[in-house]
């Protein structure tokens, strides 16, 4: 017997919710809209806060359109479950948690790394795709290669967004160093101009950022030789903490569209360097 397909059991399942909401009571509905699962079975449509971070996410500067590979992903969640995926607001990494759990939004779509210290307060979907860190100078500079407790020093400027992952690896790994943060609206391709300027020493940025920082800016800064990748980050949708429908819904259509091939074929739209993303491996093994 065949099972039936995630489109047509969703189908089913938001019939059977509007049907019921009908008899609920004005407290009861109040409380079913708790959770972003419970509002997109009421309203078919998803409210997604966003933050401009290529290529996982982009906003462009000049009209509403929106494009990334996590903006495309879950466009298609949205078909396959036929729900409307809403962009209402524009978030920054300092206020994307706020914006959840009060509300206002029921999930937040960029290039968002989870941590311990963000895992506290919401939840955090399965990976779409990967993203290394690696450490960045000025181009010239020698100081720190091979060396990561070379960076650990009071001497050393470390160039990060407040909130930001730069600045949590920063505080993390490097806590001798100083820290000259920019503001939460800052853009990432910024980190890199403090460095190539001489404002700071140092900083921490995924390769294909610094790639087009450089293709713009040749010869101004390079990567760190002789360091592995400080970090290596699932590239994840954050949701309201303890939203387990919300979450176990979106892990499975991830799980989905990556195995059909979309989230690769969506990624090689995107990767405009080669191996500066890494892909999921697949769950299972031919034998």
């Amino acid at each position: 017997m065949m099972m039936p397909s995630f489109r047509v059991a969703v189908s089913i399942l938001l019939g059977f919710s509007f049907s019921f909401a009908g008899r609920l009571s004005a407290a009861e509905v109040a409380t079913s809209r708790s959770s972003g699962y419970d509002r997109m079975l009421q309203t078919r449509t998803l409210r997604v806060g966003y933050i401009h971070y290529p290529p996982g996410f982009i906003r462009d500067p000049n009209k509403p359109v929106f494009s990334g590979i996590m903006h495309d992903v879950l466009m298609e969640i949205g078909r396959n479950a036929d729900v409307k995926i809403e962009f209402v607001e524009e978030v920054a990494w300092g206020t994307m948690i706020e914006a959840i759990r009060s509300g206002r939004v029921d999930l937040v779509c960029t290039g968002l790394w989870p941590s311990t210290a963000r895992a506290k307060l919401v939840d955090f979907t399965a990976a779409v795709y990967y993203s290394p860190v690696k450490a960045y100078a000025k181009s010239g500079r020698t100081t720190f290669n091979g060396s990561k407790n070379a960076i650990n020093s009071p001497s050393v400027r470390i160039a990060a967004i407040d909130g930001e992952m730069s600045s949590i690896i920063s505080r993390t790994d490097f806590p001798k160093a100083r820290l000259q943060t920019l503001p939460q609206t800052a853009d990432v391709s910024q980190l890199l101009l403090e460095v190539s300027s001489g404002k700071a020493d140092v900083t921490f940025v995924e390769p294909a950022i610094a790639k087009a920082f450089l293709a713009r800016n040749p010869d101004t800064l390079k990567e760190v030789e002789g360091l592995p990748p400080l970090r290596v980050f699932p590239n994840v949708l954050m949701v309201a903490k303890g939203d387990a429908s919300l979450k176990s819904m979106l892990d499975v259509a991830i799980e989905e569209l990556s195995n059909t091939g979309f989230v690769d074929s969506v990624i090689g739209r995107y990767e405009v360097y080669p191996n500066s993303l890494y892909r999921r491996a697949a769950s299972y093994q031919v034998r």
